[in-house]
């Protein structure tokens, strides 16, 4: 018996050498695993809760901006001039529907175009139409009810404002005497250089102050002048001293002024500025 004793402690010591121990890095290595993996979890529950927060701040953005537009078009179907001067950024791009732009520069002078010329009932139907829950925000970042003609808000430290409004134009309006006129006295008051080059028929001859003659023969040449070479003030005064509705056609040419002034020609339908007299 003693030697069968023997013979197992002899058996237990060789199998406790030769069957090898877990290496200690094993167990090391499943726990750094296991905390890869819980903060792999972690940083995804991260990304996604940053995300839906994003998602809900965009969506909050266009909540906003959307009952801003929404404002505008209240504006213009109650014809409320006051509620929307509040509703507009300064300066502020304002064509009107003969194609005459101005910047304007205050709530003050946006009120002194009046309701009548800014709530045409052909703008009244376009803003009206829009669906402002469904209008698409631009590339940068504008939001514009109508295509051409219409309003534009844009995001600014007070938020979302008009910064501008085109009226829609009725068709045919400048072969009208008295809307050609009107419109053009209105691009001489604002000295708007571009829009008056886009209201010539060329050449169109320009009478300078000192006895200067010029033939203008592109809207380039015409800007290349400069604003304050062609709008004089005793010029924009005398524009805009005439009241349209007393004019005269002469020959199908019409002088809007005085000593200082324009005429106008009608060619293809429409009215044209062909001379300007300093």
């Amino acid at each position: 018996m003693r030697k069968y004793g023997i013979a197992a402690l002899v058996f237990a010591l060789v199998f406790a050498v030769s069957v090898p121990a877990v290496p200690a890095y094993a167990k090391t290595y499943r726990s750094s695993k296991s905390q890869q993996s819980s903060k792999a979890r972690k940083s995804s529950r991260i990304r996604n809760k940053n995300k839906n927060r994003n998602a809900e701040v965009r969506m909050q953005e266009e909540d906003r901006m959307r009952t801003a537009a929404a404002q505008v078009q209240k504006a213009f179907d109650e014809k409320d001039l006051d509620g929307l001067a509040s509703l507009c950024s300064y300066p502020l791009t304002f064509i009107d529907q003969y194609g005459s732009s101005a910047q304007i520069k205050s709530q003050k002078e946006l009120k002194k175009i009046g309701s009548q010329e800014i709530f045409t009932k052909a703008m009244q139907e376009l803003v009206g139409s829009v669906n402002t829950a469904k209008i698409p925000v631009e590339k940068d970042g504008t939001l514009k009810a109508g295509e051409k003609d219409g309003f534009v808000l844009k995001k600014g430290r007070d938020g979302w404002k008009v910064t501008k409004i085109q009226v829609k134009g009725t068709e045919n309006n400048m072969g009208d005497l008295v809307n050609a006129a009107e419109a053009y006295q209105k691009t001489f008051y604002y000295r708007d250089l571009e829009t008056l080059s886009k209201q010539c028929t060329y050449p169109v001859k320009v009478y300078l102050t000192g006895g200067d003659i010029r033939d203008i023969r592109s809207a380039e040449a015409l800007m290349a002048l400069g604003e304050n070479k062609v709008f004089t003030d005793e010029l924009v005064k005398q524009v805009n001293e005439v009241n349209a509705e007393d004019l005269k056609e002469i020959d199908q040419k019409v002088e809007v002024g005085g000593t200082s002034g324009f005429w106008m020609v009608k060619t293809d339908g429409e009215w044209k500025i062909d001379l300007i007299y300093q």
